[in-house]
């Protein structure tokens, strides 16, 4: 048994100091004049790009923000609440009053947990005395990993004030640092404390060994639950086995589809994954996508194969306005109508959306009307009123349904806002053409009466007659609580409980009643445009069965 002491001073004389581990690391967004960011005012966002005010904090007791930072989801089916999730969380602002230490840590593990990388990355790397927090180094180490810079993530746990006892995450890191640069010795004697501490692990031997180069005759399989078993399962050359990606964080699916030497097909469905998730761009997901071996035809994310259409078929710029570039657009627009049929859910629907918001936003022509339909649906999904407004009007005039259409217009009417006699007329055409779905028309007519279009006596007799149509009840708790962060006007406290509220499935599982008061407060909150984003999305949806 090595001597507890005497390992740990040589296994502290393996890693260079602090300040040393620290360098080329990047830097955070300043958005305010602050001497000194730390945990809280830290950001990644600015106010011009729509951080919140920096008082977003100060209304609220650190302890209630460290259980809403907990409770928040780690995956999010709804864009709307993940961009209002983001948009907080990435503001920062004066700290509340009081000991906000666990609260901060619990700020940065909510950022990994939705897979915000370089985000976090950015803001650890100004959080000034915060960073001496293990939990914190943890999470910010962990982000590191998922954008594939292994120098930075073995800083990061090299440089954590973990006190003699380091964390079992921290050991392992060590360990595979070390494996990864030959030096068997310091992977050996990190994996000897882990087992000190009663926390041996047979898959991480197993593949820190592989990763030194001494794997075993059978070798473990690849695991993909967090980014650093990502890293090494890949340094490792470990292979998956079946539903590998079953239990990944966010942060393991974007270390995965990152990587070059990513296993296929893992690589494409972690990237749609993570697209999906919200966690990397379209501008980054394509090209992943794109660069799968044509002859992986099986296991792939079925908008693989429409983008593979698209690549075949589209014209060269001199051919675009020939009957052969004609041709090709059609087929282009035939791919894309295919993938949106094939989006069931509303939060794959979306996510299609968005992924080919490019080509859905320049489209001159559908296969048929009900593509015409589906476009005008994604375009309003993806915020362009413009393109909207012309799509509606193109699936109107090639003889789309007007009960199909009532709820895209209700949500363009959501999304400009009208106020007046002309808000008084667009309740009224909700209803009209709502005829033959009564319930489901009352739910759109409550969601755009908590935007504020008035509402007169025949609208107030129509909702009456016609309980609005299916949903869950949002949380009552956290509901409880959204009122009272109304009054208080704790900025961030409230948006955030708003998405706690709405929970994992977002918007488009709820029923009107919890819609209109989540509307209703966030517009107390002076969050006007979050709360337009939460009732078009909710409309699009459709209502929830009973």
């Amino acid at each position: 048994m090595l001597n507890r002491s005497l390992a740990l001073a040589a296994f502290t004389a393996l890693t260079p100091m602090t300040a040393l581990a620290q360098n080329n690391l990047p830097r955070p967004v300043e958005t305010q004049e602050l001497s000194q960011l730390d945990g809280w005012s830290v950001s990644a966002l600015s106010r011009a790009d729509g951080a919140l005010p920096a008082d977003l904090w100060t209304r609220s007791d650190p302890d209630v923000l460290a259980v809403i930072f907990d409770r928040l989801p780690a995956v999010y089916d709804s864009p709307a609440t993940l961009g209002l999730a983001r948009r907080v969380l990435f503001s920062g602002g004066e700290a509340p009053r009081g000991d906000g230490t666990v609260a901060v840590r619990r700020r940065f593990e909510a950022l990994g947990k939705m897979g915000a990388a370089d985000e976090l990355a950015t803001m650890a790397s100004g959080a000034g005395a915060s960073l001496n927090d293990p939990g914190i180094a943890m999470f910010a180490a962990q982000a590191e990993l998922a954008r594939g810079r292994r120098a930075e993530a073995c800083a990061r746990g090299r440089g954590a004030n973990a006190g003699e006892t380091p964390p079992v995450f921290f050991l392992r890191l060590r360990a595979y640092c070390a494996a990864v640069t030959g030096d068997r010795a310091a992977a050996d004697l990190a994996l000897e404390f882990a087992r000190a501490q009663n926390a041996a692990d047979a898959w991480y031997t197993g593949a820190i060994a592989a990763a030194g180069g001494a794997p075993a005759a059978r070798p473990p399989a690849a695991r993909y639950d967090n980014s650093l078993a990502a890293q090494l399962s890949m340094a490792a050359g470990l292979r998956p086995g079946p539903n590998a990606l079953n239990d990944s964080s966010t942060l393991a699916l974007i270390a995965l589809a990152r990587a070059d030497a990513a296993p296929q097909p893992q690589r494409a469905q972690a990237a749609w994954l993570a697209f999906r998730r919200g966690a990397l761009s379209a501008a980054d997901t394509r090209p992943i996508l794109a660069a799968t071996p044509a002859e992986i035809t099986s296991g792939l994310p079925a908008v693989v194969a429409s983008l593979r259409r698209i690549a075949t078929v589209t014209p060269p710029p001199a051919a675009a306005g020939s009957e052969a570039g004609a041709v090709s657009a059609l087929e282009t627009t035939s791919a894309i109508a295919d993938a949106l049929r094939q989006a069931s859910a509303p939060a794959e629907f979306a996510a299609v959306s968005r992924f080919f918001q490019r080509e859905i936003s320049t489209l001159q022509t559908a296969p048929d009307v009900a593509a015409a339909v589906l476009f005008a649906r994604a375009t309003l999904l993806n915020g362009d009123v413009a393109n909207g407004t012309r799509l509606i009007a193109s699936a109107r005039q090639a003889g789309a349904d007007e009960a199909v259409l009532a709820p895209l217009d209700a949500a363009l009417v959501a999304m400009t806002g009208a106020r007046g006699e002309q808000g008084t007329m667009a309740l009224q055409r909700r209803i009209d053409r709502g005829a033959g779905q009564p319930r489901a028309a009352a739910r759109d007519v409550a969601i755009l009466a908590a935007l504020g279009a008035p509402v007169n006596g025949p609208t107030q007799a129509f909702v009456l007659a016609n309980a609005p149509q299916g949903g869950a009840r949002a949380e009552s708790g956290a509901m409880l609580a959204l009122a009272s962060a109304v009054e208080r006007g704790a900025i961030g406290e409230g948006a955030l409980l708003a998405v706690v509220a709405a929970g994992e499935g977002g918007p488009a599982r709820l029923d009107a009643e919890s819609l209109e008061r989540i509307i209703r407060a966030l517009r107390g909150l002076r969050l006007d445009d979050d709360a337009r984003r939460i009732a078009v999305e909710a409309i699009l949806a459709g209502a929830p069965a009973s």
